[in-house]
């Protein structure tokens, strides 16, 4: 996994679109590559074994293509075993069929480029760096004992231009793109008054975090705050101070967040906060302490603009781990579940918390 999060590209928000794309991608290439690689054993004839070889092998790996796409990612996303070793394989076998059947094969290296300077698009730099060193060793590898390859050099050379043009030139350009993406997805999830997530960048994180939670055995904790005596403080103040009070309560909420939790407001008074990691003998009574600190918090922040309303607020808490999950529980939304604890937390008076043990 460390590996792993070095790359990062298991982290992407949209890496099941993504995933579905390089799928569909792999079943044209591996589909294509294994036509034309039976095109030039039809055309060598029956001496030369090796394109129909390649053909066959590269049929195998268009129909393994073909039930990742219907059958595997129609049920569940990828895992990132998968992610990165299809990363990997594309590259390799792409480079492994130009090179074992190069008279049809060989002008189609552009698609490599195209390959890997797209999964440099989708996941960033690292990425196409990953693609990029699985065909430069497979060519490294293979291309020694290729006679075709030895012999067109201007073919040859063509390609090392290529495999060089992509860190040089295409590296820069895509840590731009990818940077200029991530500022304008951080701009569509971010909520304007407060600089916090917005509901659309919580449903993301929560998706993630349910997957990291799931694969590292941890609990996570969803608590969702709404602020008592809200409405008075427009209707006496006005919303000037009323956009002040969310201000601060979004920088108390900061304050408490601990590195790596996640926090969004989510409507007009209510906030969340996503508290990832936590361990599951003691989750409960550490989420509901966050909790607690997390009213005390907004009390604080809320008190000196608001004396005479007494602004606090009411917390509900939803505890997550898939080690406890069955079925039905799978399918429970953990934000409905910590919306309907806090208006529980409403209902037995203001201040509360309200926690839903799983």
């Amino acid at each position: 996994m460390k590996c792993a999060d070095y790359f990062g590209a298991h982290r992407d928000p949209q890496r099941d679109a993504h995933e579905l794309d390089r799928a569909r991608q792999r079943v044209g290439i591996a589909g294509l590559f294994a036509v034309i690689s039976a095109g030039q054993a039809w055309w060598a004839g029956v001496p030369d074994q090796v394109p129909w070889v390649v053909a066959l092998l590269a049929a195998a790996y268009a129909a393994g293509a073909v039930f990742h796409l219907k059958v595997q990612l129609a049920k569940r996303p990828v895992t990132v075993v998968e992610q990165y070793a299809l990363l990997v394989l594309d590259s390799a076998v792409s480079v492994f069929c130009m090179v074992a059947v190069p008279v049809f094969m060989a002008p189609l290296y552009p698609v490599l480029m195209v390959l890997i300077v797209r999964c440099g698009m989708r996941y960033g730099l690292r990425t196409l760096w990953l693609s990029w060193g699985a065909a430069a060793l497979t060519a490294a590898v293979l291309m020694p004992f290729s006679p075709y390859w030895l012999s067109e050099l201007e073919m040859l050379r063509s390609f090392v231009v290529m495999m060089l043009i992509i860190p040089l030139f295409m590296g820069p350009l895509v840590t731009r793109l990818h940077r200029m993406h991530a500022e304008l997805r951080a701009a569509a999830g971010t909520d304007p008054l407060t600089g916090l997530g917005n509901r659309r960048m919580l449903a993301e994180h929560l998706r993630f975090a349910q997957e990291r939670s799931g694969r590292d055995g941890t609990m996570l904790a969803v608590v969702l705050l709404d602020l008592d005596n809200f409405k008075a403080v427009n209707d006496l103040h006005g919303h000037a101070r009323g956009d002040e009070l969310l201000g601060r309560v979004a920088t108390a909420i900061r304050g408490c967040a601990r590195t790596g939790d996640f926090a969004a407001r989510v409507g007009g008074d209510e906030f969340v906060l996503l508290v990832e990691n936590l361990p599951p003998q003691l989750g409960h009574a550490r989420a509901e302490a966050l909790a607690r600190r997390l009213i005390e918090a907004v009390r604080a922040a809320a008190g000196p603009l608001a004396t005479e309303v007494g602004v606090s607020a009411s917390a509900g808490v939803y505890c997550w781990a898939r080690s406890q999950a069955d079925l039905a529980a799978d399918s429970v939304d953990p934000l409905v579940m910590a919306d309907r604890a806090m208006y529980a937390a409403k209902r037995a008076g203001k201040s509360q918390v309200v926690l839903v043990p799983q």
